[in-house]
């Protein structure tokens, strides 16, 4: 009989397993490349701002606000026609740029549909989530965009 502990033990396998960690690396590195080509594509492209935007500190205020928030429904110029628009059932998201705002042009009217939107569309509450300021500045960039002229009182106070 033989002793366990003096016979030669099998030799170790010397084939390792493929390097998982480039592999991974490389996967990650191809996610974020197509993210980055898949942002680029879908970002619509902006327009300068309408006359009259681009030296008055309020109304870019109010069109960084709309840029980042209103687009997607309303479109970069305003017009109705941004991305989601198509894809919405009932009425037309509003065209700003005609001067004919089916919910009132006051300005206390604009402030209440983008404060608590409007019941029934898709014209989401922006009350909760944007400062007053904010909702006075994107309200006159929405004159702005119809070429109204822009009520003194969005820039100073609260209308009543």
């Amino acid at each position: 009989m033989s002793n366990p502990e003096s016979s030669p033990s099998p030799a170790p396998a010397t084939s390792s397993p493929a390097p998982v960690l480039p592999w991974i690396l490389v996967g990650l590195a191809m996610l974020l490349i197509s993210g980055a080509v898949g942002y680029f594509s879908f970002v619509p492209e902006v327009e300068p701002p309408p006359p009259g935007v681009a030296g008055d500190p309020f109304l870019m205020e109010g069109r960084a606000v709309f840029l980042s928030r209103c687009v997607p429904c309303h479109g970069p110029s305003g017009r109705g026609d941004g991305p989601m628009a198509s894809g919405f059932a009932g009425a037309q998201v509003g065209d700003l740029t005609d001067g004919e705002w089916k919910h009132g042009d006051k300005p206390g009217d604009v402030l209440r549909v983008i404060r608590a939107g409007v019941p029934g569309t898709r014209m989401a509450p922006w009350g909760p989530l944007l400062e007053d300021a904010q909702i006075r500045a994107v309200a006159g960039y929405c004159y702005a965009l119809s070429r109204l002229p822009v009520p003194d009182e969005l820039r100073e106070a609260e209308p009543n």
